[in-house]
């Protein structure tokens, strides 16, 4: 018998392999979202991509045809920038690719030999040297609070292929320093907490949707929102074969088109 939602004001929605994967849209995502809307959710995407500006998630979202504005947005950077501008008087050393870099450009950085009071970490592949992270890793050691983007493990190419993520990069640094990184990503529960805020909605109140039983399900069941866990994108089976799971998703579906069945 398919669980009962309960309730529901706000909707958490996972982007990449969610509402698109590998460059296409999935199968009435536009739709579905439409759908949504038209009933009053309060909707927001919520995304760890970290390689590039919450400008370039928002376009990409559109110009697959779904309605949305920058608002409706929040990513990794976003949280970051939040929390740092709490602190004007601190200086950050930022691991971040070029497309990022101009995204903290107002904020205080760090010459070469000063130690920072933050280092973030966020996806730099496009330099992906081990020189830049040993640096990194020696400001934490001498002090600096380590601030990581996202706590994903691995995530998919185009191709489908999977590749080490920034998460996997900022346990290596924390557990070489000996220190507990603030993760403004998902699955930490401060990352749900902030997107419910900008939709003001309870987490007894929301779901979140998504393909990954880690980042998406069980960050969201930790803060205490139900989690439906699509079989798109890494929920794919073919891609869970080398990964067992014991968390639980509240309900799974094929695909987000059938969440118009349910709400």
């Amino acid at each position: 018998m398919t669980k009962k939602l309960g309730f529901v004001r706000g909707i958490l929605c996972d982007i990449d392999g969610t509402l698109y994967f590998r460059g296409r849209v999935i199968p009435y995502a536009v739709e579905t979202v439409s759908y949504l809307q038209d009933k009053g959710y309060k909707i927001v995407f919520l995304t760890n991509t970290d390689s590039k500006p919450p400008i370039e998630v928002l376009n990409t979202l559109l110009n697959f045809g779904f309605s949305v504005n920058s608002d409706d947005i929040f990513t990794p950077i976003i949280a970051i920038k939040e929390y740092i501008s709490q602190f004007p008087d601190k200086n950050s050393y930022f691991l971040a690719s070029e497309q990022v870099k101009p995204e903290f450009q107002n904020f205080s950085q760090v010459s070469e030999n000063e130690i920072p009071d933050f280092v973030v970490i966020s996806d730099f592949s496009d330099d992906w040297r081990i020189e830049r992270l040993n640096q990194a890793f020696k400001h934490v050691l001498k002090g600096a609070k380590l601030i990581g983007s996202q706590g994903n493990r691995y995530f998919l190419d185009q191709d489908g292929n999977p590749k080490i993520d920034t998460g996997s990069l900022v346990r290596m640094v924390a557990d070489a320093a000996h220190v507990k990184p603030l993760i403004l990503g998902k699955p930490n529960s401060d990352y749900f907490k902030l997107a419910l805020e900008k939709i003001g909605v309870n987490a007894n109140e929301a779901i979140i949707i998504g393909d990954d039983i880690e980042s998406d399900i069980q960050g969201a069941e930790n803060t205490g929102i139900k989690g439906i866990l699509v079989k798109t994108g890494k929920g794919q089976k073919k891609f869970q074969k080398n990964f067992h799971s014991k968390i639980d998703p509240f309900l799974t579906l094929n695909s987000i088109s059938e969440l118009r069945k349910l709400l």
